[in-house]
């Protein structure tokens, strides 16, 4: 699993430096909707494996939050329970 050493290192990678063909796609991601929310955001942090820099097709998309607002498990909570 994941720890916070690693998380804040992918946190601090920057989308100009990222090579656009090594960033994993999104769209092909598979993550089981009948699982409990915990486990469908481990196992997108698997399979993402950066869940901060990653890309939708050929675009490129990093994810920042606000220090004052919610950490990325609540928010992917929040979007896995909005889904389900």
């Amino acid at each position: 699993m994941m720890i916070k050493n690693s998380l804040n290192q992918y946190e601090a990678l920057k989308i100009r430096n990222a090579k656009v063909e090594e960033l994993k796609d999104i769209e092909t991601i598979n993550v089981d909707t009948q699982r409990p929310v915990v486990e469908r955001v481990l196992s997108l942090i698997e399979q993402l494996g950066n869940p901060y820099l990653f890309k939708v097709g050929n675009i490129p998309v990093k994810v920042s939050f606000n220090d004052k607002g919610l950490t990325l498990q609540q928010s992917l909570e929040k979007i896995f329970t909005q889904n389900s």
